[in-house]
């Protein structure tokens, strides 16, 4: 209903747009027809005014010529063009008023008040169209032009008045009109809604209290509506599903009787097997624990052997590795003691060269300071030619000028023996350090002397030790092969014993599976049995429950 009333409110909201705008147009068009007499009339009034000689603006009083015919003719343009009121009017001194008033006697030199498209008309010279106003004579539209005088100066205007009631009275009665369609759509619309909505709703209450009974357990509600539309069709479909709901219950609750006696037959057979399996279960589990016992037994003498076996093959390899180790050590031994003699055969090597390197750096000392006396004695030689030279030189001074020759072999001279001097200098600081370092190398050569002297001693006491220990290590692997062939020869006897033990533990083993997976079968056999009991009683259980469920629907008789 809501939904009906909503589209009748939006087509008179349309319908009230449609009539404003279609007002609207009309209005404007019956103004348009308005400014054409209007423009017409005016054109024969302004022509008249400047066709006769007599001028408006010359006009003094009613009694003036001018007055009597202008107002008569303008009274006759009136009666032929319809209209309701031609004027002129004029502005003298600033005084607003009227010069000559279709329709009314005294209407010269009455005061008027202009309008502001009169004042504009003058101001601006132009043709000016009012807009529809009402006074209190009524509702006018109206038409001015511009009144000249002699001098070109505006003074006036003339003006036209046309009854213009009939563009408001128009919309108006539109108004009105629209209004009343507006209320007879609105009135018929919502007593369509109403009837419609309870020609919908009232099956539809129908349906929804059937339903709730149904819905309750009472399938003897009949609902009957002879429609042919959708909600005749729901019905048709409801009828339909509380008769299919009725034989439903009906078949549920015949069958859940018939399971009901059956499952408590079931039960009681279930039950008696349930009891026989469960006692040569029982029988079998005795059986099962007896030979668990031997199996147990058995596994635990074979798992001491395996035991025994394991520690025996431990100690093998250990004593093979301490074979192995034993060897190893012994080759590394021999090869220590042949390291120890070649390193004491290069000790005496060293030994006799350390001592000769010792004699040699004596001779070295020796030679020397041979030639350190050597040089000391061409440094005298050096220091008496230095003085020959210097006495020479005085000599040849002394003699003059055949002495110069000598002179110059005494400076030759006196020049040589600086060198030597210097030489020798040289030389004896060579010695000296020499002298140094041989007597640094002697004592160095004295103390290696020593050491490997020291070295040797040390070195002849490994080599005893090493040959002692490498005859031990030789007697400790002998005796370690020994006792790795007595431990290899009861390794295979404890396997041969272990392998014996094993296949017996596994027969017996399989025996004892044999007779578990007999029990557990049975015990199987017999828990499927409780389950099919279980379930046959859940299933009494069911059907009890789903009779009593049942039991609430109502039905037909």
């Amino acid at each position: 209903m809501s939904s009906i009333l909503l589209l009748v409110l939006l087509i008179c909201a349309v319908f009230s747009v449609s009539e404003f705008m279609i007002s609207k147009q009309l209005t404007d068009k019956l103004e348009d027809q308005f400014d054409l007499r209007l423009t017409t009339s005016i054109q024969s009034v302004s022509q008249y005014l400047t066709s006769i000689p007599e001028h408006a603006y010359e006009i003094t009083g009613k009694s003036h010529p001018a007055y009597t015919k202008i107002k008569k003719q303008l009274e006759q343009i009136k009666t032929d063009h319809t209209l309701e009121n031609v004027y002129i009017l004029t502005v003298a001194q600033g005084k607003e008023q009227i010069l000559i008033l279709t329709g009314v006697d005294d209407d010269y030199g009455s005061d008027y008040t202009f309008s502001p498209e009169m004042k504009a008309t003058i101001q601006d010279n132009k043709q000016m169209f009012s807009t529809i106003y009402q006074d209190e004579y009524g509702v006018h539209k109206s038409i001015f032009v511009p009144l000249q005088d002699g001098k070109g100066q505006n003074i006036g205007l003339a003006g036209i008045d046309l009854d213009a009631s009939i563009v408001p009275k128009t919309k108006q009665d539109m108004f009105w009109t629209t209004f009343v369609i507006m209320v007879i759509v609105l009135a018929v619309g919502s007593l369509m809604a109403y009837f419609i909505s309870r020609s919908v709703t009232k099956p539809v209450i129908r349906l929804m209290k059937a339903t709730e009974k149904v819905a309750a357990g009472d399938l003897t509600e009949q609902v009957s509506i002879r429609r042919t539309d959708e909600i005749g069709k729901l019905a048709y479909a409801f009828a339909d599903m509380r008769q299919n709901l009725e034989a439903l219950i009906r078949q549920i609750s015949s069958s859940s009787q018939i399971i009901t006696s059956t499952s408590e037959q079931l039960y009681h057979s279930s039950d008696e097997m349930s009891s026989s399996s469960q006692q040569v279960a029982a029988s079998m589990n005795s059986m099962n624990e007896g030979v668990a016992e031997v199996v147990s037994s058995i596994s635990e003498s074979t798992s001491s052997i395996i035991e025994v076996n394991a520690d025996l093959t431990e100690v093998t390899t250990e004593v093979r590795k301490m074979q192995e180790m034993a060897h190893t050590v012994g080759t590394q031994s021999a090869d220590g003691q042949q390291l120890v003699e070649k390193t004491l055969h290069q000790m005496n090597v060293i030994q006799q060269e350390m001592k000769q390197s010792q004699e040699a750096a004596l001779q070295l000392g020796s030679r020397s300071k041979e030639i350190g006396e050597i040089i000391h004695i061409i440094t005298e030689i050096a220091q008496q030619t230095n003085l020959l030279a210097l006495n020479a030189s005085i000599e040849a001074a002394r003699v003059g000028e055949q002495g110069k020759g000598f002179a110059v072999v005494a400076g030759e001279v006196k020049k040589l023996a600086e060198q030597s001097t210097r030489a020798t200098s040289s030389i004896t600081e060579l010695i000296s350090g020499t002298q140094s370092d041989s007597e640094l190398v002697l004592q160095s050569i004295t103390e290696g002397y020593q050491a490997v002297e020291q070295g040797q001693v040390w070195i002849s006491e490994m080599y005893e030790n090493f040959k002692v220990i490498f005859n031990g290590i030789s007697a400790f692997s002998s005796r370690m092969d020994h006792l790795q062939t007595a431990l290899v020869k009861a390794d295979r006897s404890f396997e041969t014993i272990t392998n014996s033990m094993q296949k017996i533990s596994g027969v017996t083993q399989e025996q004892s599976a044999g007779y578990e997976e007999v029990a557990a079968a049975i015990q199987e056999q017999s828990a499927t049995m409780q389950e099919i009991t279980t379930a046959i009683r859940n299933m009494s259980d069911m059907a009890i429950e789903l009779q009593s469920s049942v039991q609430k629907f109502k039905v037909l008789d």
